[in-house]
């Protein structure tokens, strides 16, 4: 089932909106960002939010994402497990969005690798009529990250092995 109906009330839909460009979108005011979550609960979207200023470490991340996201006793608190866990998540019929305040304390490195993930587990959520949205606040208006959810170009299956293409 289609995510969207081509018709011009669809096509002016906040979820729409950030959809058309990707799966995140950035914050720099507050009080946009919370007019947009109103906007989510009214269209009652699941919105978890997490303050990334509290992020001291990768134990206080994941402890976070497992206690919030109800992730499962065995989640193995890396971003491996983090990606196999979001693909399990259940996503309400309208949708689910994550939010990250104060994004800007992360790492770069870390803060791309984190919207790569959800972007990608977006991307594969997407793929049967579910909306996975990740919304990052950051305090620096000059804030600027690198495209994430980018898809390689992969072989096909039967001959995705090396071996298969004679090498």
């Amino acid at each position: 089932m289609a995510s969207f109906q081509d018709n011009v009330d669809e096509l002016q839909r906040l979820d729409y909106r950030i959809f058309k460009n990707g799966w995140t979108s950035l914050y720099w005011k507050n009080h946009i960002l919370d007019t947009d979550i109103d906007w989510f609960k009214t269209e009652n979207f699941k919105v978890i939010e997490f303050d990334c200023s509290s992020w001291t470490d990768q134990n206080k991340i994941h402890s976070d994402f497992k206690l919030q996201l109800n992730f499962p006793d065995y989640y193995g608190e890396n971003l491996d497990a983090l990606n196999d866990c979001l693909s399990d998540i259940e996503i309400p019929d309208a949708g689910f969005v994550i939010v990250f305040r104060r994004f800007h304390c992360l790492d770069k490195n870390l803060a791309h690798s984190l919207l790569d993930i959800f972007a990608n587990s977006s991307r594969r959520h997407m793929l049967f009529g579910k909306k996975l949205l990740t919304l990052a606040q950051v305090d620096d208006s000059k804030y600027q990250i690198d495209s994430v959810g980018a898809c390689g170009v992969p072989w096909n299956d039967a001959e995705w092995l090396e071996s298969k293409r004679g090498l």
